[in-house]
């Protein structure tokens, strides 16, 4: 038993009725909040006297966070909205600063004395940082279809799209909405390589688009003078995509590995061995020598892990190997049929097993499964038919690789673990990993399922171990 600040009651009839919050816990997009967290934080800037939070949905789809404070001595010392949210932020995760801070003379109070919130005002709508204005019309319609698709309420021609909260979902909207408004091919690619309304507006007006299956994928491009790049290892399906959302909680540059065959079948390598040589040559043209920092999500961490110890034979370092929930084969194992059902179970998790298709007790039939996920997964429905079918291939192949691998080699560094605390497993990562890794496994807890690592949440709690790995500040 735990508490959990739902309050119920118990009917005449047996049925237990939902009441409401114990406390003033409230939820926007998937997040838990509690107001009074936020209001603590801003009450220790020195000149903040009194501050309210809550939600506004003052425009239908458009829920945001607001905060109200009163300024301890305006005259003296006027507060700043900008300067309060910079404070916000460096004290609050990024889906706990508000979107919006309104100064008032005093907060409304109701005849009883309490927080009148029905009388607290609307915020102006203003833009969101310090950048530009649109010059041009496509800069406009961008800006346009930026605050649509991110629900915030402006959007500068400065602002990056991950940094507003976009993840690779979002992304996939913004994209659609962009294909409806030009007939040009632009690609999540794109995307990441031109992430603000500027940047992506004159990147549209040369009407280029970049394959976003290739195999290296430049999440956060590198360049000569940045630090050595965070590889992140496509999971089953073969694509990079999922590790977006780590751009705004990581400050050096991402090149997500996708799988060789996705733009052409024949690069299908036969076994995790050859994929994991092949990643080993991609990573060493970016990057001739360590030291290397490998990221890997389910099946991506197997082949991060075998990149990883190949990379040690060859005399380079391995500084960082972090893996996302998993494991290798537990003794015993039966492999189940990779039929159709399992495809569909790989992209969707549990969802995936209750979607209807012929083939799904029989061998996968990819046009098929790709027209069903095209239609259930926006991601895959940013991509074209014969791309979505490339990738139920790819995962077909490399449910097939996965049920019968077994590490070759020996990692002699130290593994950073993250586990789905939702998602049970027969042993610990460390556990799990000690006969192929001879150093030190830390293992980190993460409140969500297998399927939800990658989200929004996750990606935070993920991506503040990591930089802190990253940085060198952990023992």
């Amino acid at each position: 038993m735990y508490r959990t600040g739902d309050l119920a009651r118990w009917s005449q009839d047996g049925a237990l009725e939902y009441l409401g919050r114990a406390d003033q816990q409230i939820k926007l997009r998937g997040f838990r909040i509690e107001p009074g967290e936020i209001e603590s934080a801003l009450l220790r800037h020195p000149s903040v006297a009194q501050a309210a939070v809550l939600i506004r949905d003052d425009r239908p789809g458009d829920k945001r966070l607001v905060a109200y404070v009163v300024a301890a001595d305006a005259e003296a010392d006027p507060l700043d909205p900008a300067e309060l949210r910079r404070h916000a932020a460096g004290a609050l995760p990024e889906y706990m600063v508000p979107a919006a801070l309104v100064t008032l003379d005093a907060l409304p109070l109701t005849v009883n004395g309490k927080l009148d919130r029905r009388a607290l005002p609307e915020p102006p709508r203003t833009a969101t940082t310090g950048g530009r204005a649109p010059r041009t019309p496509a800069e406009e319609i961008l800006c346009g279809l930026y605050t649509a698709v991110l629900g915030v309420p402006s959007v500068t021609i400065d602002d990056h799209f991950f940094h507003l909260g976009g993840h690779s979902l979002l992304a996939t909207r913004l994209i659609g909405r962009i294909r409806a408004v030009w007939d040009t091919p632009v690609t999540i690619r794109d995307l990441f390589q031109h992430p603000t309304p500027a940047l992506l507006a004159e990147h549209i007006a040369e009407n280029a688009g970049g394959d976003p299956l290739e195999t290296l994928l430049p999440i956060r491009a590198a360049s000569a003078s940045d630090e050595p790049p965070l590889f992140c290892v496509h999971p089953v399906s073969g694509m990079s995509w999922c590790y977006a959302g780590l751009l705004k909680h990581l400050d050096r540059p991402l090149i997500g590995l996708q799988a060789r065959e996705l733009t052409d079948p024949a690069l299908r390598p036969a076994t995790m061995a050859e994929m994991a040589d092949t990643y080993v040559a991609e990573i060493r043209s970016v990057q001739p020598h360590g030291p290397y920092h490998l990221l890997g999500w389910s099946f991506g961490g197997l082949v991060a892990h075998a990149i990883a110890a190949r990379l040690e034979a060859l005399g380079e370092e391995v500084a960082l190997l972090g893996l996302l929930d998993a494991y290798p084969l537990p003794d015993g194992f039966t492999a189940p049929a990779v039929d159709g059902r399992e495809v569909l179970t790989a992209f969707l998790g549990t969802r995936g097993a209750e979607l209807d298709v012929r083939c799904a007790d029989s061998a996968p039939d990819p046009a098929e499964l790709a027209d069903v996920l095209r239609r259930a997964d926006p991601i895959l429905g940013a991509l074209d038919p014969v791309q979505a079918a490339a990738v139920v291939e790819a995962t077909a192949a490399h449910l097939h690789m996965r049920y019968r691998y077994v590490p070759e080699l020996r990692f002699g560094g130290d593994v950073v673990f993250f586990n789905a605390r939702r998602t049970p497993a027969a042993a610990t990562g460390a556990e799990s990993w000690a006969p192929y890794v001879s150093g030190h496994v830390e293992e980190h807890d993460i409140d969500c399922e297998h399927w939800e690592l990658t989200g929004a949440e996750p990606l935070r709690e993920i991506g503040k171990v990591l930089g802190e790995q990253l940085r060198g500040v952990r023992s």
